[in-house]
């Protein structure tokens, strides 16, 4: 019989080294599962405050807009929201509302309180006429109450963390259609209550819009200004406006239009470049050329849901 001395335990320890490089390269996919667990479990719970809130402001707009004998005061906005705009002729679109019961609020007393954006927009902000000043009344309504708090060893407590909460954005895309309006349920991920950090609604006034493209470039602006990243969501809020010095814009524009940003790039030239999706939209004007407009970063949303569009029925 032929010995092979001291090859069984080589071949031992070989087969156990391979295992072991099978093993850790099985390890490595468990922080990415759990991430991707983690992404799912948001994009849900996201999708699920959209659904509540589209369902809440179908029968608010029911009630208090198209059977109230005075209409919700924010139903004003989408006419005229403040004297001297230019009024919206019938077969234009209307002017974007943001519904912000949480956000107004938390800008009480704030020149941008009644504006969407950390500094001057055209993009009116209000609130619902049955929060009134009643902030816990403004984070019950715009928040997910399905969301279950855990203490440190992962085990639940009785208390919602209210992690997820949402602002409306209705527009009539036929002005003279007073009870038909588009619907967008913006969710956020852990907006704070009644605080309104700087850079939570960055704007960029001057930004080239061209429709149909998926870049827009923010000259003199480097990556670290910016407050977003890659997976963020960003606003195109132009809104002609010759009465307030804003320079943006032509006449029929009135936007809200909302676009995820894919990538972040620096450019030699001195500035930013965002790509985007979907491509720029074009605008309310029916023109297609390129316009130069209002962007609005937005830091920390998690999902931007446009819903069906709600009518008197």
């Amino acid at each position: 019989m032929y010995l092979r001395k001291g090859l069984s335990l080589v071949e031992v320890l070989t087969a156990i080294f391979i295992m072991g490089l099978g093993v850790i390269s099985i390890l490595t996919l468990f922080p990415l599962g759990a991430m991707r667990m983690g992404q799912a479990f948001r994009d849900e719970r996201s999708a699920l405050a959209a659904y509540n809130a589209d369902q809440f402001f179908r029968s608010y707009w029911k009630t208090y807009v198209v059977e109230a004998t005075t209409p919700d005061p924010f139903f004003s906005a989408l006419d005229q929201p403040t004297p001297g705009m230019p009024p919206c002729l019938p077969h234009e679109v209307s002017y974007p509302v943001v519904i912000d019961p949480m956000g107004y609020l938390a800008r009480g007393g704030q020149p941008n309180q009644n504006w969407f954006g950390d500094t001057p927009t055209r993009v009116p902000r209000r609130n619902l006429q049955i929060v009134g000043n009643n902030p816990a009344a403004a984070l019950a309504l715009c928040s997910l109450r399905d969301g279950i708090a855990t203490d440190a060893n992962g085990n639940p407590t009785p208390e919602r963390e209210l992690r997820y909460n949402y602002l409306w954005v209705v527009q009539r895309p036929i002005n003279q259609n007073s009870f038909q309006a588009s619907l967008t349920v913006i969710v956020f991920d852990r907006r704070a209550h009644m605080y309104a950090p700087p850079g939570s609604e960055q704007v960029f006034h001057g930004v080239n819009f061209a429709p149909g493209q998926t870049a827009l470039f923010l000259p003199g602006v480097t990556r670290n200004e910016l407050e977003i990243r890659s997976g963020d969501w960003v606003m195109d809020g132009t809104i002609y406006d010759p009465s307030s010095g804003i320079n943006v814009g032509r006449p029929g524009i009135r936007h809200a239009h909302f676009y995820r940003v894919t990538a972040i790039t620096e450019t030699p030239a001195g500035g930013t470049q965002l790509e985007v999706q979907p491509p720029l939209r074009t605008p309310t004007d029916g023109n297609p050329i390129p316009y130069s407009g209002t962007l609005i970063l937005l830091r920390g949303v998690s999902g931007v849901f446009i819903r069906n569009p709600i009518n008197g029925n």
